[in-house]
């Protein structure tokens, strides 16, 4: 196996995180813009179609900094699970993205299980500060 320096580590999983964060930002602002229509397109309850992009914001906010990163990896593991499932089961979606399919639900979810698996990385503010 290769030794990975621990710097190197921290950039990987600084990146994850970034990327994970740009991403459920902009999915939670796009969903709040207009809850009812994001309710009505995917058949959610209203509540839950305010709880989503809310998850969503937080998680955002965990991979940003890192506070509790591994907890909101853990919550996007469970969100992507739930949407691929309603995807292929209740939609009937392909699995390409361009046909409106689970692969980009997929990466996601692969990428949230990185960070609940190895944690944010030594380049977050609880390792930064000692907490971590």
């Amino acid at each position: 196996m290769i030794e990975v320096p621990a710097l190197v580590v921290g950039v990987v999983l600084l990146l994850v995180r970034a990327v994970l964060a740009f991403t459920f930002f902009h999915e939670s602002l796009l969903k709040l813009k207009d809850v009812r229509a994001f309710a009505k397109n995917d058949g959610l309850p209203l509540p839950l179609a305010w709880f989503v992009p809310m998850a969503e914001f937080a998680a955002a906010l965990s991979f940003a900094t890192g506070v509790l990163a591994q907890w909101a990896g853990i919550g996007v593991v469970v969100l992507m699970l739930i949407t691929i499932t309603m995807q292929n089961f209740r939609w009937h979606s392909r699995y390409w993205a361009a046909d409106n399919g689970w692969e980009y639900d997929l990466f996601l979810l692969t990428m949230a299980s990185v960070i609940a698996v190895f944690g944010a990385g030594p380049i977050a503010i609880p390792a930064l500060f000692g907490m971590g």
